[in-house]
């Protein structure tokens, strides 16, 4: 065996090492955690978490209740019905501008409290990550070093 010879099987010995380390880190990787269910596996139980769910089908059905009782009522009952229904449905209606701003400012909160947990569950994978990357880079590098060392003898020798 000549030495060209010796020192590519000590290479790809190496190279085989770094790969079954490699291999051995990998697998002792946490499992990420599985999803949660959709909302829609379980029906609400009752007419507030529906409302919470289907926010637009909770203002479809107001609006649709609405235009049922103004179709049922009589023309001339107007006056000052009217006018308080009128009243009533503006107050109605920003209770639920109200509402919708406190569901989405909550929402905001809820999901930057979540991108928190994932960021701080996530950190000790991406430092092992880093880790395995930062070993396989040098090792790739010294190997690519050694490769070419060689390569520039064996020029050498054939100028020779």
């Amino acid at each position: 065996m000549s030495e060209a010879e010796a020192r590519r099987e000590r290479i790809r010995s190496k190279v085989a090492a770094s790969q079954a380390r490699l291999t051995r880190e990998s697998e002792d990787l946490p499992v990420p955690p599985r999803r949660a269910h959709f909302p829609d596996a379980y029906p609400p139980e009752d007419y507030r978490t529906l409302a919470a769910e289907y926010p637009w089908l909770a203002v479809a059905a107001g609006v649709g209740t609405g235009l049922l009782i103004g179709a049922l009522l009589p023309k001339r009952f107007g006056g000052k019905l009217g006018k308080r229904a009128l009243a009533v449905a503006s107050v109605a209606g920003e209770l639920g501008l109200a509402l919708s701003k406190q569901a989405r400012d909550a929402a905001v909160d809820a999901g930057q409290q979540q991108l928190a947990k994932v960021s701080e569950s996530s950190a000790p994978l991406r430092q092992r990550a880093v880790r395995a990357a930062g070993s396989a880079r040098s090792n790739a590098r010294s190997a690519g070093l050694i490769v070419a060392r060689e390569a520039l003898k064996l020029a050498t020798r054939v100028r020779k």
